[in-house]
């Protein structure tokens, strides 16, 4: 297992423990948006000015080729794309969200094949199956309880669409980033992203209105107390390590390994919500794993 296996494994993670933080916070999808791509890009900033300086080159190296690309992908990935996911988390709650979200390896994997002549062989198609398959099957568990926040519900039908949407959004800004980062630093790739999305994200929230509502509820100490951890986590370790992953390894197998966050979030979701996990998502975590070692072999 390289680089950037481990790196998608440990966005994965990450972004688990995000999402339930994240599920929870009183903001609208693009309020959220907002204020992560905000907070994480003036963190990335600095990690990547420190960077530079302990190496001593400037501080950003990216051309015009990956600032297009990786504009795109930011725009497409991050801004449509978590907007989407945080409007399906708000609906289906955590792990039926997740359901959803499955379906991006897929598109990922097509994508990768046709744009950027990747090659998809037999085990990792097998492995990118059986890995989807059982995170499907585990997060689909019947007799699980209904772990939707309440605080901005919707339609059944309303959740699943902008999960798909999202997932479609996330696979696309996936093959984007991979290739505007030919040349490119992981943590200034995923400044670019973040910086372009908080561009995006504001122009959107003020068109709709949304902007003072939401500056006033980022100043709130008890919200940020829940926000700026899942920010820490989803937003800048999440993306930073997801930049690492595409840059070291094929769009298929890292968001194939960035799609295991549900089985990460099943201990998540029992310590913080007390749900008892059942037979089904163990074995599902077990053909989980087997599913990530055909496709990482």
């Amino acid at each position: 297992m390289g680089t950037g296996e481990i790196a998608a494994l440990a966005a994965a993670a990450f972004w688990a423990a995000a999402s339930l933080l994240y599920g929870k916070t009183k903001l609208s999808a693009w309020g959220m948006n907002l204020g992560k791509n905000v907070i994480a890009s003036l963190i990335l900033l600095g990690q990547l000015y420190v960077l530079s300086s302990l190496n001593g080159s400037d501080i950003f190296k990216a051309d015009f080729h990956a600032w297009s690309w990786l504009s795109l992908s930011g725009a497409i990935g991050i801004m449509l794309g978590d907007t989407c996911y945080f409007r399906s988390l708000q609906i289906l709650g955590p792990r039926k969200a997740l359901i959803v979200s499955t379906t991006a390896p897929i598109f990922a994997a097509v994508l990768g094949y046709v744009l950027l002549d990747e090659s998809v062989t037999v085990t990792v198609a097998v492995g990118i199956l059986v890995t989807t398959g059982a995170v499907v099957w585990v997060v689909s568990d019947g007799r699980s309880t209904d772990e939707a926040p309440g605080l901005f519900p919707g339609s059944a039908l309303a959740g699943v669409t902008a999960g798909v949407l999202g997932a479609i959004c996330q696979a696309v800004g996936a093959v984007c980033s991979k290739i505007g980062m030919e040349d490119c630093d992981p943590v200034e790739a995923a400044l670019i992203r973040l910086s372009v999305s908080a561009v995006g994200a504001f122009l959107v929230v003020a068109a709709l209105g949304q902007l003072k509502s939401v500056t006033t509820k980022l100043a709130d100490v008890g919200l940020l107390r829940r926000f700026v951890p899942a920010v820490i986590a989803g937003t800048w370790l999440g993306i930073w390590l997801s930049q690492v992953a595409f840059k070291h390894t094929s769009v298929s197998v890292a968001i194939t390994l960035l799609a295991t966050t549900p089985l990460f979030a099943i201990p998540l979701v029992r310590i913080f919500y007390g749900h008892r996990v059942s037979g089904i998502a163990v074995v599902g975590t077990v053909l989980a794993i087997v599913g990530v070692y055909l496709v990482v072999s």
